[in-house]
């Protein structure tokens, strides 16, 4: 039977030419001096299973669905507001991917979940459920409805620390799989893991060492990060000038289109599918320090609450941060997308949102699309890169209100 093409809204924007951003999005830099005595593989070891490494979390996820038994013959369940390269390894695999309902927090709308099972044709081996941005969420029920109907849990972890010893109230405890992306929180070059709660029903399958080239190519991008120049406080100064510029040109507004699209996209390179962390990229986790990363991600969290909480047409769409939440990025709902998200890009602030999204009927997951931003609050950042970040964030907000209103 043939696979069912999924329909993306695909933004391109080739013809805005945005600059290169001025600031990371990902960690860089290393201090051994900090790290903690403890390593990433001690503190996960409470937990029983099977890790395997992988290069990135998208192929961590591919090899949880293949288990799952997701293929030609057995389709997955995944959140309507999705990385693509989230369903890019199901559809590598020949599968049919179902999007369910998503509420204001991102939760699982456990409601629809019913109504999708019984209009699929195929029969459902997996449903895939994230911790967004690094906020917890109880999956319980969810993972007692998969148990009922015989799905496996794949849980997304790729925005948690959940082996964190510090943070154990709730990532990682509910799937059959748990798939992470360590080199989003750690200055490493690469960086997946699966987690297997039952090895002996679902077999390892191996994966390849990277090659030396490789390893020096990781190595040399990690020193390359180090030591990119950083902002200073006297770059603020100019950012009123630049704006000033921006606002009194034309914004290149970039093309929104539909996509038919049924094979992953290329993002997903199979061939990187079964090849191993780099052991470079493993050693610097292992060797980073776990609460340097906690305590600066969230200051800085707390640091962008500050900031928006007196700012026009946003809000943050996670407003109070718990205690134990590491958090990956901070996510902000803007009214106006154009021009806000195109002055931020061309200001060279590193801006993300996920506007590649296969089309469902998630209201929710249709209205982020464009309007929630992703920024970065990673420990790399200095204090004057968070006040240029910050400064940037206001003025361009601000003035995007003078232009509504005229």
């Amino acid at each position: 039977m043939p696979v069912m093409p999924l329909e993306y809204q695909v933004f391109d924007p080739s013809q805005c030419r945005f600059p290169r951003p001025r600031v990371p999005v990902l960690p860089r830099g290393l201090d051994l001096s900090k790290a903690d005595d403890a390593s990433l593989q001690q503190s996960i070891s409470p937990l029983t299973g099977v890790g395997s490494h992988y290069s990135r979390g998208r192929y961590a996820l591919g090899e949880a669905y293949r288990r799952a038994g997701v293929g030609c013959d057995g389709a997955l369940l995944a959140p309507s507001y999705h990385c693509v390269t989230m369903l890019d390894p199901a559809l590598a695999l020949g599968a049919e991917v179902l999007l369910y309902p998503l509420t204001a927090d991102l939760a699982p709308n456990l409601v629809e979940l019913d109504a999708l099972v019984s209009c699929s044709v195929k029969s459902i081996k997996a449903l895939l459920a994230t911790h967004f941005f690094g906020f917890v969420q109880d999956f319980s029920r969810l993972k007692q409805w998969c148990d009922v109907r015989g799905i496996a849990f794949v849980e997304d972890c790729s925005h948690t620390l959940f082996f964190d010893r510090y943070q154990a109230k709730g990532a990682g405890q509910y799937g059959e799989f748990i798939a992470s992306s360590p080199y989003k929180f750690f200055p490493s070059a690469d960086g997946g893991w699966l987690y297997t709660r039952n090895s002996t029903s679902h077999p390892v399958a191996e994966t390849q060492p990277a090659g030396w080239l490789a390893e020096l190519r990781g190595m040399k991008q990690c020193l390359d990060g180090a030591r990119q120049p950083r902002l200073v406080f006297g770059d603020i100064a100019n950012l009123d000038g630049q704006l000033s510029a921006l606002a009194d040109q034309a914004p290149q507004t970039g093309k929104d289109e539909r996509r038919l699209r049924s094979a992953h996209s290329s993002q997903y390179l199979s061939d990187s599918a079964c090849t191993a962390a780099l052991r470079s990229s493993r050693w610097l986790i292992n060797h980073s320090s776990l609460c340097v990363t906690i305590e600066r991600r969230q200051a800085n969290y707390r640091r962008w609450l500050e900031a928006v909480a007196g700012l026009p047409s946003c809000r943050a769409l996670y407003p109070e941060l718990p205690e134990h939440v590491v958090p990956y990025m901070f996510p902000l709902y803007i009214e106006h997308p154009m021009p806000c998200f195109y002055w931020l890009k061309q200001l060279a602030v590193p801006v993300w949102r996920w506007d590649e999204m296969a089309i469902s009927t998630c209201s929710v997951a249709q209205d982020y699309r464009l309007h929630l931003l992703h920024l970065p609050c990673h420990q790399s950042l200095s204090d004057d890169e968070m006040n240029w970040l910050v400064a940037a964030l206001s003025m361009v907000l601000r003035k995007s209100v003078v232009g509504v209103c005229r």
